[in-house]
């Protein structure tokens, strides 16, 4: 299967790379559904925390793009309360065959620089309020992600 050899060597090229902001391979042995360790950018309300993420490569990838949820609450204004993430790139009509996992972790960590918004609420906060913003995400990211 296709498929498979992709995901093979996107898991070789995580492990290649090697990043020191996220670590992620399969859940035993699944290879279409991995766990990712992502560690909060310095710098912001997320500085010191560790965030886990679940990822489902579907059987057509990479035709179509990876489901990719937190499993750890997070207040940001792209991503609601079930962990969907709103980031162009895994839309499937943005979504490019060349995208590999390293690409879809690296915009997640520029996440907010896409200028579109996900949580409506949040959103307003995050664009009128930006302490207010912060000081809720920095207590939701004490109480769920161990930060601070």
């Amino acid at each position: 299967m296709y498929s498979a050899k992709v995901v093979s060597l996107q898991l070789k090229e995580v492990e290649r790379k090697n990043s020191p902001c996220f670590s992620t391979g399969p859940v035993g042995e699944d290879l279409y559904h991995w766990e990712a360790i992502i560690t909060g950018p310095k710098g912001s309300p997320y500085e010191n925390s560790v965030f886990k993420v679940d990822i489902h490569f579907p059987l057509d990838y990479p035709f179509a793009p990876p489901r990719v949820m937190f499993k750890t609450k997070v207040y940001h204004p792209n991503v609601n309360t079930y962990g969907n993430i709103f980031l162009e790139m895994l839309n499937p009509t943005h979504f490019r065959t060349n995208n590999s996992i390293n690409d879809v972790f690296l915009h997640m960590k520029e996440i907010n620089r896409e200028g579109h918004f996900f949580v409506e609420e949040i959103a307003r906060i995050y664009v009128e309020g930006r302490a207010a913003f912060e000081t809720t995400a920095l207590a939701w990211t004490v109480e769920h992600a161990g930060g601070a």
